[in-house]
């Protein structure tokens, strides 16, 4: 795979970071434009990159400096892969989380994250895998990412998975069980007993456990689910961006619950893009949220703020979760385990104004 300019531009600073001592000074970015015969912004965006691993300094008045940090990187190189949408996906917040523990670690790294599970896997099929000490990736249901995964155990690369579980590999979690408890322990308390929930059959370790969860805080709470207040419908688990909730595909099957044939007070779900959908698809049939209906969302994606819907729900920690993944590589890499290990991640209940006491 041919690099792009960018990236030809910043592998030849860096280049020159590393054969420079630290507090020696660079050419400035006006003589690497010139030298390399590329435009202003590409080097500018070449050394922002270098600048945030910590290998180069801007110094005030004299220009860019070789940091202490540029002088070896001791433990080791790092393949970070998450399917993201830079600054408007929640797995972005993960992406960001591992760059964070990558620097704290002083690892050096390489991202390559995309919006599909193909392009991921093309830039890893191109990778010198050898290269690398270990990876970080997500990993779930496309058959793209899955071929991703084979070429990374075949080449034996310790490997740890953000968001989802593969059998006999480690994962760095959300406790989504318990977030389905929240969810119905709070509806049950305001007195919700008919509650719609809408999951997927999307094969992913989240989507039962957060079900199992919600079944078990109804219970408790001496309250049976109605198997006909479930609804499964499409999620692909990209998001939705603003305004376009209501175009969100919703099987036939919705139109009973959309035209409240069934009765329910509130709804719930195994994550926020589809509910957002089904309240979109509400509103237009004149249903009020939270005075027809409460609803309680999981998942806290950027763009929710947008949508002018506060609702309240279960916020993931998808940052602590990249950043605990590299931790825990870091430590397995130094030595400290002798195997990598599973980690869940404690999630947290927000309220909001869309649920109501009846």
């Amino acid at each position: 795979m041919i690099k792009q300019i960018y990236e030809q531009v910043y592998d030849q600073i860096e280049s020159d970071v590393r054969q420079r001592v630290p507090g020696e000074y660079l050419p400035s970015e006006v003589q690497y434009s010139i030298q390399l015969a590329v435009s202003r912004l590409t080097v500018r965006k070449a050394v922002d990159e270098l600048v945030r691993r910590g290998l180069v300094t801007r110094v005030a008045g004299k220009g860019l400096m070789v940091s202490d940090r540029a002088v070896g990187c001791t433990h080791g190189r790092l393949l970070i892969s998450c399917i993201s949408i830079s600054g408007d996906s929640d797995l972005f917040r993960c992406v960001l989380g591992c760059i964070d523990a990558a620097g704290k670690y002083q690892f050096d790294y390489k991202l390559l994250n995309f919006p599909s599970a193909a392009e991921q896997y093309r830039a890893i099929l191109a990778e010198d895998l050898s290269a690398y000490d270990g990876a970080v990736i997500t990993c779930f249901d496309s058959e793209a990412e899955l071929c991703t995964l084979h070429l990374i155990e075949n080449a034996h690369l310790p490997v740890i998975i953000i968001g989802n579980e593969h059998e006999g590999l480690p994962s760095v979690m959300a406790d989504d069980y318990n977030g389905g408890y929240l969810i119905a322990d709070d509806l049950a308390k305001h007195g919700h007993k008919d509650i719609l929930y809408i999951t997927t059959d999307r094969p992913v370790a989240d989507v039962p456990r957060r079900m199992n969860g919600f079944l078990q805080g109804l219970r408790d709470n001496g309250i049976e689910h109605d198997p006909e207040l479930t609804l499964s419908v499409p999620d692909p688990g990209i998001p939705c961006f603003t305004g376009m909730g209501a175009l969100r595909e919703l099987p036939f099957s919705a139109e009973k619950y959309l035209e409240r044939k069934v009765h329910y007070t509130a709804i719930a779900g195994h994550s926020t893009i589809p509910i957002l959908s089904f309240c979109y698809q509400l509103h237009r049939r004149g249903v009020h949220i939270p005075k027809d209906v409460s609803v309680i969302g999981y998942g806290d994606q950027l763009y929710l703020p947008w949508q002018n819907i506060p609702l309240s729900g279960i916020t993931e920690p998808k940052y602590e979760m990249g950043y605990e993944a590299v931790t825990e590589m870091y430590q397995f890499l130094s030595g400290q385990p002798d195997a990598l290990h599973n980690r869940l991640l404690p999630v947290r209940y927000l309220h909001h104004k869309s649920v109501i006491s009846i």
